[in-house]
């Protein structure tokens, strides 16, 4: 379900791109100052700054951090005086706030956002899986049979979800600019490769060479232009009107698809119907499931709504979020395998009443 999650990373990502009430609090602006003075970040400081938070122990960034995180004297000073005046404002009985679109979390194993990191790993694993199961399925399929196809397109939905994940997880660890960018792409990708694969499976164009290969095209050519348009300038708002357009087709072609399968299956004969599964568990996996998971992964919406924060916890809504979309990702991959072994046999049984 990662193309939905791509319509809220999108909207989650609007925040970066605005300043938050965090990066002008006098506070903030004056112990950055003082850290960047104090540890020379921008070479010797002549001017002898004094400084209001004599309290503050600013530290050296660790090695690992500075060397292999890309945590440089200023960035490092900026994290330090968010955790400052966080836990002074918390101390006060004030209200936590965000800095530069982001809530305040503390760096755990060297991480960013450390439930986000691990739950990005999480919708990882799902996609690997998926790619296992569909790979399984394509090497039990004739060459002949045109259920390669789809089987094809929907391994390439897999590569680019653990692409995606990826691309996740490094910028929840670090976020910088390449990263998010690179999020950001993969993002678009998971989209696309799903409205994509969805496309050819409802419209039969595995049964259609020459169209399927100009709609392919098209849709590669499409990925390009909106990847060229990004950095010629980058534009949130654009980012996210793209990804919700081919969301919503994607999911409607989704639910077209089980509705599809529902009317295949009330006019097939029960004794038409593939051997391995009862009529109840057909309808169950080929037209419920699907429909589930559009609903479901819609209903986890509303942690990104809500947009919380528990500092003691280091938990947010976005986090909670990654956490809800692991198991929708897994059944996503079951419907695709289902879907396919039960068309395959459709077809064998017609070829064989012929």
């Amino acid at each position: 379900m990662r193309c939905l999650l791509a319509i809220l990373l999108i909207l989650s990502g609007l925040g970066p791109a605005m300043a938050s009430p965090g990066d002008w609090l006098d506070e903030f602006i004056e112990c950055n100052e003082e850290c960047t003075a104090i540890r020379q970040c921008f070479g010797p400081n002549e001017s002898g700054f004094l400084t209001s938070h004599k309290s503050s122990n600013f530290k050296r960034t660790p090695f690992l951090l500075r060397h292999f995180l890309l945590w440089d004297c200023a960035s490092d000073c900026d994290y330090q005086c968010q955790q400052i005046v966080t836990k002074e404002r918390i101390a006060s009985g004030k209200k936590i706030e965000q800095f530069h679109g982001k809530w305040p979390f503390k760096r755990v194993l060297g991480t960013q956002e450390f439930f986000s990191t691990v739950f990005s790993v999480g919708n990882f694993i799902p996609h690997y899986r998926g790619l296992k199961l569909l790979a399984a399925e394509r090497k039990r399929t004739p060459a002949w049979n045109k259920a390669r196809v789809l089987l094809t397109s929907y391994m390439s939905v897999a590569v680019v979800g653990m692409l995606a994940w990826t691309a996740s997880t490094v910028f929840h660890t670090r976020d910088v600019d390449i990263t998010e960018k690179c999020d950001y792409f993969f993002a678009g990708a998971t989209v696309l490769s799903g409205f994509h694969a969805i496309s050819i499976r409802v419209f039969r164009l595995d049964c259609l060479d020459g169209v399927r290969r100009i709609f392919s095209y098209s849709v590669g050519a499409l990925f390009a232009l909106h990847i060229l348009r990004l950095l010629l300038d980058w534009s949130y708002t654009y980012n996210m009107r793209f990804n919700i357009f081919f969301g919503v087709l994607q999911y409607l072609l989704l639910i077209a698809l089980a509705y599809r399968n529902y009317t295949k299956l009330k006019t097939l004969s029960y004794s038409r119907k593939p051997r391995y599964a009862s009529k109840s568990s057909l309808l169950n996996r080929l037209c419920l499931v699907p429909v589930g998971l559009v609903i479901g992964t819609s209903l986890a919406m509303s942690f990104e709504l809500f947009d919380i924060f528990n500092y003691d916890l280091q938990i947010d809504s976005h986090s909670i979020w990654h956490a809800c979309t692991v198991l929708p990702s897994w059944k996503l991959y079951d419907f695709f395998v289902d879907d396919i072994v039960h068309l395959k046999a459709c077809e064998s049984d017609n070829m064989n009443a012929e």
